[in-house]
Protein backbone atom coordinates (compact mmCIF):
# COMPACT_ATOMS: atom_id res chain seq x y z
CA UNK A 1 0.00 0.00 0.00
CA UNK A 2 1.44 3.84 -0.95
CA UNK A 3 2.28 5.52 2.21
CA UNK A 4 -0.42 7.76 3.39
CA UNK A 5 -0.30 11.28 1.13
CA UNK A 6 -0.38 13.51 4.66
CA UNK A 7 2.73 11.38 5.93
CA UNK A 8 4.88 12.07 2.90
CA UNK A 9 8.36 13.88 3.63
CA UNK A 10 10.87 15.42 1.25
CA UNK A 11 12.29 12.48 1.20
CA UNK A 12 9.65 10.19 -0.60
CA UNK A 13 10.07 11.26 -4.48
CA UNK A 14 6.89 12.40 -5.42
CA UNK A 15 7.06 15.14 -2.89
CA UNK A 16 10.89 15.81 -3.55
CA UNK A 17 9.87 16.41 -7.08
CA UNK A 18 7.15 18.68 -6.72
CA UNK A 19 8.52 20.57 -4.05
CA UNK A 20 12.24 20.79 -6.02
CA UNK A 21 10.23 22.46 -8.88
CA UNK A 22 10.93 25.10 -7.27
CA UNK A 23 13.69 27.05 -8.67
CA UNK A 24 14.91 28.74 -6.33
CA UNK A 25 14.81 26.24 -3.73
CA UNK A 26 16.38 23.80 -6.32
CA UNK A 27 19.37 26.29 -7.43
CA UNK A 28 19.98 26.77 -3.50
CA UNK A 29 20.30 22.83 -3.07
CA UNK A 30 22.48 22.89 -6.15
CA UNK A 31 24.72 25.57 -4.24
CA UNK A 32 24.33 24.00 -1.10
CA UNK A 33 25.35 20.26 -2.44
CA UNK A 34 28.17 21.49 -4.52
CA UNK A 35 29.54 24.33 -2.29
CA UNK A 36 29.14 26.51 -5.27
CA UNK A 37 27.65 29.98 -6.82
CA UNK A 38 24.82 29.54 -9.42
CA UNK A 39 23.64 32.27 -10.84
CA UNK A 40 20.14 31.11 -12.39
CA UNK A 41 18.77 27.83 -13.45
CA UNK A 42 16.07 26.79 -15.98
CA UNK A 43 13.36 25.63 -14.84
CA UNK A 44 13.54 22.10 -13.35
CA UNK A 45 11.92 19.07 -15.13
CA UNK A 46 10.03 17.20 -13.26
CA UNK A 47 10.67 13.58 -13.89
CA UNK A 48 12.41 13.68 -17.28
CA UNK A 49 12.41 10.92 -19.31
CA UNK A 50 15.36 10.12 -21.85
CA UNK A 51 14.84 7.22 -24.63
CA UNK A 52 17.14 6.46 -26.68
CA UNK A 53 15.80 3.62 -28.92
CA UNK A 54 13.05 0.90 -28.67
CA UNK A 55 14.70 -1.65 -27.45
CA UNK A 56 17.05 0.22 -24.62
CA UNK A 57 16.04 0.75 -21.36
CA UNK A 58 15.10 4.45 -20.83
CA UNK A 59 15.40 6.38 -17.61
CA UNK A 60 13.59 8.28 -15.68
CA UNK A 61 14.93 11.45 -13.83
CA UNK A 62 13.33 13.35 -10.60
CA UNK A 63 15.16 17.02 -11.22
CA UNK A 64 17.03 17.71 -14.57
CA UNK A 65 18.13 21.26 -14.50
CA UNK A 66 21.13 23.11 -16.07
CA UNK A 67 22.46 26.29 -14.75
CA UNK A 68 23.85 29.86 -16.50
CA UNK A 69 27.09 28.24 -18.21
CA UNK A 70 24.84 25.42 -19.67
CA UNK A 71 26.10 22.65 -17.11
CA UNK A 72 23.37 20.01 -16.34
CA UNK A 73 22.86 18.13 -13.07
CA UNK A 74 20.52 15.05 -12.39
CA UNK A 75 19.18 15.00 -9.12
CA UNK A 76 17.27 11.78 -8.09
CA UNK A 77 15.95 11.09 -4.63
CA UNK A 78 16.74 7.06 -3.05
CA UNK A 79 14.91 6.83 -0.09
CA UNK A 80 14.50 2.91 -0.85
CA UNK A 81 17.73 0.63 -0.39
CA UNK A 82 19.22 -0.25 -3.89
CA UNK A 83 22.52 -2.00 -4.75
CA UNK A 84 22.81 -0.57 -8.11
CA UNK A 85 23.25 2.81 -7.26
CA UNK A 86 27.01 2.85 -9.03
CA UNK A 87 25.63 0.92 -11.99
CA UNK A 88 22.80 3.10 -12.26
CA UNK A 89 24.74 6.10 -12.17
CA UNK A 90 26.70 5.31 -14.59
CA UNK A 91 24.10 4.61 -17.18
CA UNK A 92 22.04 8.07 -16.22
CA UNK A 93 25.14 10.08 -16.88
CA UNK A 94 25.91 8.36 -20.49
CA UNK A 95 22.18 8.89 -21.40
CA UNK A 96 22.30 12.53 -20.22
CA UNK A 97 25.17 12.67 -22.71
CA UNK A 98 23.46 11.12 -25.51
CA UNK A 99 20.28 13.55 -24.81
CA UNK A 100 22.83 16.38 -24.98
CA UNK A 101 24.91 15.61 -28.01
CA UNK A 102 23.58 15.75 -31.35
CA UNK A 103 24.17 14.40 -34.69
CA UNK A 104 27.36 15.90 -36.15
CA UNK A 105 28.36 17.97 -32.97
CA UNK A 106 31.54 17.46 -31.85
CA UNK A 107 32.27 15.84 -28.66
CA UNK A 108 33.84 18.97 -26.78
CA UNK A 109 30.76 20.59 -26.72
CA UNK A 110 29.06 18.26 -24.60
CA UNK A 111 28.21 19.99 -21.23
CA UNK A 112 29.84 19.75 -17.89
CA UNK A 113 27.04 17.02 -15.81
CA UNK A 114 26.40 16.12 -12.36
CA UNK A 115 25.06 13.14 -11.45
CA UNK A 116 23.30 13.63 -7.74
CA UNK A 117 21.71 10.36 -5.88
CA UNK A 118 20.53 11.46 -2.29
CA UNK A 119 20.18 8.31 -0.53
CA UNK A 120 18.73 7.77 3.05
CA UNK A 121 21.44 5.59 3.64
CA UNK A 122 25.21 5.11 3.63
CA UNK A 123 25.54 2.65 0.48
CA UNK A 124 29.73 2.52 0.91
CA UNK A 125 29.76 2.28 4.80
CA UNK A 126 32.75 3.92 4.59
CA UNK A 127 30.92 6.55 7.71
CA UNK A 128 30.76 9.79 5.14
CA UNK A 129 27.72 12.31 4.57
CA UNK A 130 29.21 12.59 0.92
CA UNK A 131 31.26 10.39 -1.95
CA UNK A 132 32.20 12.67 -4.60
CA UNK A 133 34.17 10.49 -7.81
CA UNK A 134 35.39 11.78 -11.31
CA UNK A 135 37.42 9.41 -13.28
CA UNK A 136 41.23 9.55 -12.33
CA UNK A 137 44.23 8.73 -13.70
CA UNK A 138 45.25 4.90 -11.49
CA UNK A 139 49.10 5.21 -11.95
CA UNK A 140 48.63 9.41 -11.25
CA UNK A 141 45.81 10.47 -8.48
CA UNK A 142 46.57 14.16 -9.98
CA UNK A 143 45.48 13.92 -13.28
CA UNK A 144 42.29 13.86 -13.72
CA UNK A 145 40.48 12.71 -17.09
CA UNK A 146 39.08 16.25 -18.05
CA UNK A 147 35.97 14.83 -19.31
CA UNK A 148 33.19 16.82 -17.42
CA UNK A 149 31.27 14.14 -14.84
CA UNK A 150 30.96 13.74 -11.26
CA UNK A 151 29.12 11.52 -9.85
CA UNK A 152 27.71 12.55 -6.31
CA UNK A 153 25.98 10.08 -3.13
CA UNK A 154 24.67 11.93 -0.59
CA UNK A 155 23.54 10.84 3.03
CA UNK A 156 22.68 11.41 6.19
CA UNK A 157 23.86 8.37 7.96
CA UNK A 158 27.37 9.71 9.63
CA UNK A 159 29.21 11.15 12.08
CA UNK A 160 31.92 13.08 10.04
CA UNK A 161 32.37 16.65 9.97
CA UNK A 162 32.83 16.07 6.19
CA UNK A 163 30.41 18.53 4.55
CA UNK A 164 29.31 22.12 5.28
CA UNK A 165 27.10 23.32 8.30
CA UNK A 166 24.42 23.78 5.76
CA UNK A 167 24.16 20.36 3.92
CA UNK A 168 24.22 18.43 7.48
CA UNK A 169 21.51 20.52 8.16
CA UNK A 170 19.97 19.64 5.08
CA UNK A 171 20.66 15.97 5.24
CA UNK A 172 19.47 16.51 9.12
CA UNK A 173 15.85 17.45 7.59
CA UNK A 174 15.57 14.52 5.69
CA UNK A 175 16.31 11.99 8.15
CA UNK A 176 14.51 13.68 10.86
CA UNK A 177 12.72 16.55 10.00
CA UNK A 178 14.18 19.29 12.00
CA UNK A 179 14.10 22.60 10.98
CA UNK A 180 17.70 24.15 11.72
CA UNK A 181 18.20 27.22 9.32
CA UNK A 182 16.62 29.77 6.77
CA UNK A 183 16.87 27.49 4.12
CA UNK A 184 15.34 23.97 5.67
CA UNK A 185 12.55 26.09 7.23
CA UNK A 186 12.13 27.14 3.42
CA UNK A 187 11.45 23.60 1.84
CA UNK A 188 9.75 22.23 5.30
CA UNK A 189 6.83 24.92 4.54
CA UNK A 190 6.89 24.12 0.73
CA UNK A 191 6.26 20.48 1.78
CA UNK A 192 3.33 21.16 4.02
CA UNK A 193 1.72 23.41 1.14
CA UNK A 194 2.18 20.48 -1.04
CA UNK A 195 0.53 18.26 1.28
CA UNK A 196 -1.98 20.73 1.67
CA UNK A 197 -3.04 20.83 -1.69
CA UNK A 198 -6.10 18.40 -3.32
CA UNK A 199 -4.76 18.20 -6.65
CA UNK A 200 -1.75 16.72 -5.82
CA UNK A 201 -2.96 14.09 -3.61
CA UNK A 202 -5.38 13.18 -6.46
CA UNK A 203 -2.13 12.73 -8.65
CA UNK A 204 -0.10 11.05 -6.35
CA UNK A 205 -2.86 8.79 -5.96
CA UNK A 206 -2.28 8.30 -9.53
CA UNK A 207 1.36 8.55 -9.49
CA UNK A 208 1.65 5.44 -7.41
CA UNK A 209 -1.66 3.66 -9.69
CA UNK A 210 0.62 4.00 -12.59
CA UNK A 211 4.03 2.80 -10.64
CA UNK A 212 2.20 -0.44 -9.65
CA UNK A 213 0.85 -1.07 -12.75
CA UNK A 214 4.21 -0.88 -14.25
CA UNK A 215 5.61 -3.35 -11.39
CA UNK A 216 2.89 -5.35 -12.32
CA UNK A 217 4.11 -5.05 -16.07
CA UNK A 218 7.56 -5.82 -15.19
CA UNK A 219 6.71 -8.57 -12.92
CA UNK A 220 5.03 -10.50 -15.60
CA UNK A 221 7.54 -9.96 -18.10
CA UNK A 222 10.23 -11.48 -15.89
CA UNK A 223 7.69 -14.65 -14.93
CA UNK A 224 7.42 -15.36 -18.26
CA UNK A 225 10.85 -14.87 -19.28
CA UNK A 226 11.63 -16.71 -16.30
CA UNK A 227 9.40 -20.16 -17.32
CA UNK A 228 10.56 -19.82 -20.66
CA UNK A 229 14.28 -20.30 -19.26
CA UNK A 230 13.35 -22.95 -17.34
CA UNK A 231 11.72 -24.90 -20.12
CA UNK A 232 15.32 -24.27 -21.89
CA UNK A 233 17.31 -25.39 -18.91
CA UNK A 234 15.33 -28.64 -18.30
CA UNK A 235 15.79 -29.69 -22.43
CA UNK A 236 19.23 -28.78 -22.17
CA UNK A 237 20.15 -30.94 -18.99
CA UNK A 238 17.84 -34.26 -20.32
CA UNK A 239 19.93 -34.25 -22.70
CA UNK A 240 23.32 -33.89 -20.67
CA UNK A 241 21.72 -36.15 -17.72
CA UNK A 242 20.59 -39.76 -16.95
CA UNK A 243 17.62 -39.47 -15.06
CA UNK A 244 14.58 -36.62 -13.35
CA UNK A 245 16.82 -36.50 -10.04
CA UNK A 246 19.92 -35.41 -11.96
CA UNK A 247 18.16 -32.84 -13.85
CA UNK A 248 16.10 -31.55 -10.42
CA UNK A 249 19.43 -31.32 -8.55
CA UNK A 250 20.96 -29.36 -11.58
CA UNK A 251 18.04 -27.13 -11.71
CA UNK A 252 17.85 -26.04 -8.37
CA UNK A 253 21.68 -25.37 -8.07
CA UNK A 254 21.08 -22.47 -10.09
CA UNK A 255 20.17 -19.63 -8.14
CA UNK A 256 17.86 -18.54 -10.06
CA UNK A 257 15.67 -21.29 -9.99
CA UNK A 258 16.55 -22.57 -6.64
CA UNK A 259 13.20 -22.71 -5.30
CA UNK A 260 11.64 -24.50 -8.00
CA UNK A 261 9.36 -27.07 -7.24
CA UNK A 262 9.68 -30.99 -8.12
CA UNK A 263 6.43 -30.69 -10.33
CA UNK A 264 7.46 -27.44 -11.95
CA UNK A 265 10.44 -29.14 -13.46
CA UNK A 266 8.54 -32.25 -13.73
CA UNK A 267 6.44 -30.45 -16.41
CA UNK A 268 9.15 -29.58 -18.65
CA UNK A 269 10.89 -32.52 -18.57
CA UNK A 270 8.19 -34.63 -19.43
CA UNK A 271 7.57 -32.38 -22.03
CA UNK A 272 10.80 -32.67 -23.66
CA UNK A 273 10.21 -35.83 -26.50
Amino acid sequence: MPKAFRELTLADRFIFYKVMQDKELCRQLLEIILDVEIERIEYPEGEKTIEVKSDAKGIRLDIYVKDEKATVYSVEMQAAHAANLPQRSRYYQNLIDVNLLGRGEDYRTLNQSFVIFICMEDIFHKGRHIYTFENRCREDTELTLGDGTVKIFLNPDSELDDVTPELENFLKYLAEGTVTDEYTRKVDAAVETAKKDPRLMVEYMSYYADQADHRAELEEKYMAGREEGLAALVRSLRQLLPDFEAVYAAVISNEEYAGCSREEVMKYYESVE
